[in-house]
């Protein structure tokens, strides 16, 4: 059976993450990062917020496990000089060598402990992680968390304070959290984009209808919130 991570290659969705790009456009922006700023992607998927933070030129590099997500990305991108395969949890980079690093819902697939120890020490001092991730908000029971992270892949399922918490202990001085009513989205623009794969499977399509059926039933048990987190 494919992981819901695999549906999303295949799939080549961008801006899959909760928000969407519209989200991704406005933190940035409200970020007012540097132009001499060194960016980090990580888990960038199929290069969409990559390609704009480049178009803004920004040297940014994007970071991701998926073979076939680095190979969309690179068909986006035309240029692979700027991806690189890898983990969230063994970053490939020096210390302190980013401003910034960017991470949408990616967190909650990985061991995420880890891979916030791995981010703050590339981080720069002062530098800032920006991170979409999936929330818990309640307390459902057992059997309706084990269906969420079974589906999805998560390892974890984090509230608030359980994020905040590990921000903490990965060593990050400041940790703020935002919901998506913080920002000001434009809604008059496509936020999802496709790159599907030759030969679709049908049961990746079943998986995007039980996903629409998840995502509908538990939308007040699983949300999202945006954590800027400070070296």
């Amino acid at each position: 059976m494919p992981s819901y991570l695999d549906l999303l290659a295949q799939l080549g969705v961008g801006g899959a993450h909760p928000g969407g790009f519209l989200l991704t456009k406005e933190i940035i922006e409200r970020e007012m990062v540097s132009e001499s700023a060194v960016i980090l992607d990580v888990g960038c998927g199929t290069g969409q917020t990559l390609q704009f933070l480049r178009l803004m030129n920004y040297d940014a590099t994007g970071l991701d496990c998926d073979p076939t997500m680095l190979l969309k990305a690179k068909k986006r991108l035309n240029d692979d000089t700027c991806l690189i395969h890898g983990t969230a949890e063994k970053l490939p980079f020096k210390d302190s060598q980013f401003d910034l690093i960017l991470c949408e819902s990616v967190l909650s697939f990985t061991h995420s402990q880890q891979s916030l120890y791995e981010m703050h020490r590339v981080l720069k001092d002062h530098g800032v992680l920006l991170a979409i991730e999936v929330t818990r908000i309640d307390h459902p029971a057992d059997e309706i968390q084990k269906k969420i992270q079974s589906f999805y892949g998560f390892r974890n399922l984090f509230t608030e304070y359980e994020w905040k918490s590990a921000f903490y202990q990965a060593g990050f001085k400041k940790t703020d959290i935002f919901t998506e009513e913080d920002y000001d989205i434009e809604e008059d623009e496509p936020t999802t984009e496709f790159d599907m794969s030759d030969d679709l499977d049908p049961i990746y399509f079943d998986m995007l209808a039980k996903h629409e059926e998840l995502r509908e039933a538990y939308q007040q048990t699983v949300q999202f919130r945006i954590f800027r987190g400070v070296k």
